[in-house]
């Protein structure tokens, strides 16, 4: 195999755009490295309304938190997609761009070097290239909650674009021209660590499945990875350097076992200290959402994952219907974008399990939440998880917030639109009005949004993770473009805004003269 100017750690989100913008727009030669995984039925991977089953499914890295005390000691799955286009393999499809609160603070962190027009125009770039849909159907739950919105003062309230194609799921796998039963990538290596011929699909981009073990170096530059897989161990060098867009937990697990991280934390596991960097795997990141159910009036709007021959067709032909629902169809941002809002017409907590009731649940979640946590390996093994203290609600303004978000909610099914499905509230109940009783309902049924981020954050200092330039600090040849750089949570779902810094990002690295 030809030694590639850079190799790509990861093909998810932030991955497959670097890949595609280095090679087609740049002319650079790229290895894209994911890790071996087993497709999902084809009937999951198609149909949106299915996407929860990819949960858990071998598209699943499926890692968990530590229990928290916070969340009645409960142990939080954090799911993370494997597989070509990463999480975009089994998340919501939510297009959620960019905020200008967003992109401020993005600037702010990078000294004004990430300008908000600069953001801007990379994100126009990605939204030409996803092209993202306007839901072709939604559920009368979801029009009855945007007409009750639309009411209240200092929201935006608004039906969420999808990463879909003609209502079908697609992934950032698409963008280059990836189909798990077209391209077989041969494996990268055999049983004695020989390199073997990896798959070439789109631009030329060879893509490698296996499980990046550490970053190889010369004196303080990345100089290739070695990697595990079925067949054996490997090595991979590179001519220009290393990207890593593993995300927001595997990132900085591969730069602990590489030797970057914390002196204290790397001596105590033994792995020899490359670059004593203590911020590797802080100021973790993560929206928390508490479903708010009530049941609907009428059984006959139960909302099911079974398809009827008329949904089929119509989704077959049409691209509409029930099967082009995201389940998280709508929301928006309430309390002066202090509370985001999605509303699925199921019950949150038990769906897809058939059920003869009708339900809607309203999620809430704190949009900039100020309590964050952090990860760290607990050996040189990458087969080993990361232990991942999430730390919500370490902040007491948050669950003062969240509860103001169950308030706005419990405000807004009082309005005609809603009042006239809603015949009752589940969870947390009718009943349960006093702060306390919220407190401890919040504690047992919160669950994570999948939104990780911040654990290589940028910024100025030299403690910080990542420059502007991407680089990571204190060593040459190698960047980070993921989730992990994020400074902090985006009010939304992150994903378009890492598509954004993805895009610009390889404009930084293919002008790079290392």
């Amino acid at each position: 195999m030809n030694q590639p100017d850079f190799i790509v750690i990861g093909a998810g989100s932030a991955g497959c755009i670097l890949a595609l913008r280095l090679a087609r727009d740049f002319g650079a030669t790229v290895t894209l490295i994911e890790a071996p995984s087993q497709p999902a039925p084809m009937i999951d991977q198609e149909r949106p309304v299915r996407w929860m089953r990819l949960l858990e499914s071998s598209e699943d890295w499926n890692f968990s938190t530590q229990p928290a005390k916070t969340l009645a000691n409960r142990r939080l799955r954090w799911p993370r997609g494997r597989g070509i286009g990463g999480s975009s393999r089994i998340n919501a499809m939510i297009w959620f761009p960019p905020t200008l609160a967003d992109m401020a603070k993005l600037s702010a962190a990078t000294n004004g070097h990430w300008s908000t027009d600069r953001i801007r125009q990379s994100l126009q770039a990605v939204t030409d290239l996803i092209q993202p849909e306007k839901p072709a159907w939604l559920s009368l739950a979801s029009q009855a909650f945007l007409d009750a919105a639309s009411k209240i003062p200092a929201a935006t309230p608004m039906a969420y674009q999808r990463i879909q194609n003609q209502g079908k799921r697609t992934s950032l796998a698409a963008i280059l021209g990836y189909q798990e039963d077209r391209v077989e990538c041969a494996p990268p290596f055999s049983a004695s660590g020989q390199s073997g011929s990896p798959q070439s699909i789109h631009y030329g981009i060879q893509v490698v499945r296996g499980l990046v073990n550490r970053i190889r170096w010369r004196d303080n530059r990345a100089i290739g990875v070695t990697l595990e897989t079925e067949q054996g161990k490997g090595e991979i060098s590179c001519n220009r350097g290393v990207i890593l867009a593993a995300g927001s937990i595997s990132t900085p697990a591969i730069l602990m076992r590489s030797g970057v991280g914390s002196k204290e934390l790397l001596n105590e596991i033994g792995i020899p200290i490359r670059n004593d960097l203590p911020s590797v795997g802080q100021r973790l990141y993560d929206h928390l959402i508490m479903p708010v159910i009530f049941q609907q009036k009428q059984s006959r709007h139960q909302f099911s994952i079974q398809a009827s021959p008329r949904d089929l067709s119509r989704w077959q032909m049409l691209g509409t219907g029930p099967l082009a629902s995201n389940l998280a169809e709508c929301g928006g941002l309430f309390l002066n974008n202090k509370i985001q809002l999605h509303v699925t017409p199921t019950h949150y907590l038990t769906f897809p399990k058939l059920d003869d009731a009708a339900w809607i649940s309203i999620g809430v979640n704190v949009t900039q939440p100020k309590s964050h946590g952090h990860l760290r390996i607990t050996s040189a093994n990458p087969l080993d998880p990361p232990e991942i203290e999430a730390g919500y609600f370490n902040c007491e303004e948050d669950f003062e917030l969240m509860l103001q978000g169950i308030q706005l909610t419990r405000e807004l099914v009082t309005m005609k639109s809603l009042d006239n499905l809603i015949d009752h509230e589940s969870l947390p109940g009718d009943k349960r009005k006093s702060a306390q009783v919220l407190t401890r309902t919040i504690q047992r049924f919160a669950q994570t949004l999948y939104h990780p981020v911040g654990s290589c954050s940028v910024g100025t200092n030299e403690t910080d993770v990542v420059d502007h330039r991407f680089r990571l600090r204190h060593s040459e040849g190698i960047w980070v473009v993921d989730g992990s750089v994020l400074p902090g949570i985006t009010l939304g779902n992150p994903s378009a805004t890492i598509m954004s810094l993805a895009w610009m990002a390889s404009e930084e690295i293919a002008s790079s003269v290392e």
